[in-house]
């Protein structure tokens, strides 16, 4: 999963979730095999929802489609979408429509069973190396977002100050500058309390 804002470089916990318990076992297995902490099995979708309630939460899951209760693909959806938790779903099934729930639920990478332990680590690598790229797309997306609102706040704070202040707007953004200085704030967080006055001038000592 995402540490501190960057992806690690691979998983370490990975759920296993089969509703038949000799497969499950030899995923797991497998898992282990490959290096990895097999969490598991698990038997159904909630069931592997609630592994990922703890501390020290799986990094990603494999999943068979038809479980009792909520299916393989509908807890990918909710690991995805959710959580930020990668999938991958090894299964007996592959029609156009578990294909495209698979594609709409996030699913990082599809294995058809039986499967090896060098399959599954194959699908492993690659699947990670897939959510890595995504989930730093979206770090990267959000960052800017966030870039995008700090300028608006500050520029925003900064007219606030040419018509409240009678200043310039270079003295505005200078003072904004000197504020955040001499306070140790960030600019964004000096001109969200600018905004936040009364519409009366600003102190700017």
């Amino acid at each position: 999963m995402v540490k501190s804002g960057h992806p690690v470089l691979k998983p370490s916990r990975v759920l296993v979730a089969d509703d038949e318990h000799l497969i499950a076992s030899s995923i797991c297995n497998s898992v282990r095999s490959l290096g990895y902490e097999a969490v598991g099995p698990v038997g159904d979708g909630n069931e592997a929802l609630r592994a990922f309630d703890c501390e020290n939460p799986p990094d990603m899951a494999i999943l068979d489609i038809r479980m009792p209760g909520m299916d393989g693909l509908e807890a990918a959806r909710v690991l995805w979408h959710e959580r930020g938790v990668p999938s991958i779903i090894v299964s007996a099934y592959s029609g156009e429509e578990h294909l495209a729930r698979a594609q709409a639920a996030g699913v990082f990478g599809y294995l058809i069973k039986p499967v090896s332990a060098d399959a599954i680590g194959a699908e492993v690598r690659v699947a990670w190396s897939r959510y890595c790229d995504t989930a730093e797309y979206k770090r990267r997306i959000q960052q800017l977002e966030t870039t995008l609102q700090d300028r608006r706040l500050i520029e925003q704070a900064k007219w606030h100050l040419v018509q409240k202040n009678a200043l310039s707007e270079a003295e505005a953004h200078s003072a904004i500058q000197r504020l955040a200085r001499n306070q140790r704030r960030k600019l964004r967080e000096v001109a969200q309390s600018i905004l936040d006055s009364d519409g009366s001038p600003v102190a700017l000592d």
